[in-house]
């Protein structure tokens, strides 16, 4: 049976969450004219960013605040690629052999903005967006269906995110969980609860994980 290397996307797979947390706080500020730290964002994320915006912003600012929030999110992605490592690491992985999935609570219009920008298409078969699943994370409920997309086993897996919701979703999945910090930006810059199986702060360690 083939190894299986799921990723969360931002702060994971990808150096998205500065712009991130940019484009939430433009948004806000424009709709509501209030100011939104990043730990307040990262409070509220688990839904989609329509859902998080919808949730925040009165009715009737809901599609003015949608587009306003995409427009900023695509201009910043723009001037962003991701670190040299992580290219290296999914080509590794893609040459070994390994099938490789995201797991992300982005929304499809959003995942698809950035992994197209970053030019990840190639490297992953499956992306599960927040807009596929009934219940986020920490619910197992994508990581069961990028399994199952993939012909995957849960004992041949390994999951891979920056937040506690990763941690516990790979942990409900029965797959081994890894929890990163290698970005300058992350949701978790101090330790994981639960604890990961393993704990890397760069991919070349990552790779020495799966390949070992």
């Amino acid at each position: 049976m083939k190894k299986t290397v799921l990723f969360d996307f931002d702060g994971t797979i990808a150096d998205t969450l500065p712009f991130c947390f940019t484009a939430f706080r433009s948004t806000f500020s424009a709709f509501l004219q209030k100011e939104y730290s990043d730990e307040s964002i990262v409070s509220l994320f688990g839904p989609t960013e329509i859902e998080m915006i919808r949730a925040e912003i009165p009715a009737h600012d809901h599609e003015a605040a949608i587009e306003y929030f995409y427009r900023i999110y695509t201009e910043e992605q723009r001037r962003v690629q991701n670190p040299p490592k992580i290219m290296q690491m999914v080509h590794a992985f893609e040459q070994a052999g390994i099938q490789m999935g995201i797991v992300t609570g982005k929304g499809k219009r959003s995942a698809a903005i950035s992994i197209e920008l970053l030019q990840l298409q190639p490297y992953f078969s499956v992306v599960i967006t927040g807009d596929d699943v009934e219940k986020p994370k920490p619910d197992p409920e994508g990581i069961e269906k990028a399994l199952t997309a993939l012909g995957g086993t849960a004992e041949e897996a390994w999951f891979v995110g920056d937040s506690d919701a990763d941690i516990r979703a790979a942990r409900a999945a029965g797959v081994k969980a890894v929890g990163v910090n290698w970005f300058p930006v992350s949701q978790k810059m101090g330790g994981f609860q639960p604890e990961p199986d393993y704990f890397v702060t760069d991919p070349e360690q990552l790779i020495k994980i799966v390949l070992g």
